[in-house]
């Protein structure tokens, strides 16, 4: 089985659990005040589509598609355990999340501050995952493409972080400013 074929099914499993997820939590939300206009959404997740796109979409032919990676079997373990492990990760913090995960900027019914499990040290373990596991797409595939979906990715995370993290500072107040001083963004000791 090649390299994208393995990436491809070990996405598509995670966003198979991802939507499945969601729809179980989304019946459980409500929406209290709305920090996230429809349009910002939207580009989100056009960024995220293009990322997956340029990623993924074999570009024959292109200069895209050309390798920029060494191509030895043991750097794709290394990418695909990257990969495996960051999603993992991201499970993980969602299931923490619980009932407080929303795919939107928003405050949902009951929501508190998780400061628990990977949220002790990072504030979006999440976003974490998943720019995490584009990073180890990108080792796996080592193509100029995959690099290029991967800056997409990394690059709309962090627009989204600082967008969310406006808002909860309107939202949990002191709380929530002791929290950014206290654990990493998104990558510790990056940012």
């Amino acid at each position: 089985m090649s390299n994208i074929t393995v990436d491809s099914y070990i996405w598509g499993i995670f966003w198979i659990y991802w939507i499945l997820a969601a729809i179980k939590t989304r019946s459980n939300v409500k929406k209290e005040s709305s920090g996230q206009r429809n349009i910002p959404r939207i580009v989100h997740l056009i960024l995220v589509i293009v990322s997956y796109a340029i990623t993924f979409f074999q570009f024959k032919n292109i200069f895209l598609w050309n390798r920029i990676l060494p191509s030895y079997e043991y750097v794709d373990y290394i990418g695909i355990a990257i990969l495996v492990f960051s999603l993992l990760f991201a499970i993980w913090a969602r299931i923490i999340l619980g009932r407080n995960w929303s795919g939107a900027i928003q405050k949902v019914e009951g929501q508190r501050l998780v400061r628990s499990g990977p949220y002790k040290y990072i504030r979006n373990p999440i976003y974490t995952g998943i720019v995490c596991g584009f990073f180890g797409t990108f080792i796996t595939l080592g193509s100029l493409a995959s690099i290029i979906g991967f800056c997409i990715i990394l690059i709309t995370y962090i627009i989204k972080i600082n967008r969310e993290q406006r808002f909860l500072i309107l939202e949990f107040g002191e709380e929530y400013e002791k929290y950014i001083k206290e654990s990493w963004a998104l990558i510790p000791y990056i940012f």
